[in-house]
């Protein structure tokens, strides 16, 4: 009985470690150069899993030339597989937004100065590629173009998102 419980103790422990190390945030400041290199390099026409192979690539090269944290190569993959690049004409991004709240003077966001939340910025809860800006609309989101990972909740008058 002892040693099941000491296994058990193991077994969770190492549980914790790995999950911890597994899910480890990018938080190189490389990356938005490293996405820019690769976009340059990765034609954003075509189909869009050569476009998303191309990525994959250039992503494992960066890494491996020591140009971008390691942890980083699947962040950087998923913003070009949750891209329009390679796909029919007329998909967009499609965030969804929420209201943002003012907690202790302070927005979600963690720099607007606030009274209360109508003076907060929305947040994005989920973005995702739609066929069309219609069927965006249709949920209740944002459309735009490029990558979810460039998805703001407030597109400018051109269509464009704004930061």
């Amino acid at each position: 009985m002892r040693y099941l419980a000491l296994g058990l103790a193991l077994a969770g422990g190492i549980v914790a470690l790995t999950g911890s190390v597994a899910h480890a945030r990018c938080s190189d400041p490389r990356v938005a150069e490293v996405r820019a290199q690769i976009s340059a390099a990765c034609p954003c026409t075509g189909n869009h899993g050569q476009y998303v192979s191309c990525v994959a690539h250039h992503v494992r090269d960066a890494v491996r030339n020591g140009d971008i944290a390691t942890n980083c190569k699947g962040a950087v993959t998923r913003c070009a597989a949750r891209s329009t690049c390679g796909k029919k004409t007329g998909f967009v991004t499609c965030a969804i937004c929420s209201t943002g709240t003012c907690t202790a003077g302070l927005c979600d966001d963690g720099t607007t100065v606030c009274a209360d939340s109508s003076q907060c910025p929305p947040v994005l809860n989920h973005c995702s590629t739609k066929s069309s800006a219609e069927a965006c609309d249709a949920r209740g989101g944002v459309a735009g173009s490029g990558s979810c990972c460039d998805a703001a909740c407030v597109a400018s008058p051109s269509g464009a998102f704004v930061d």
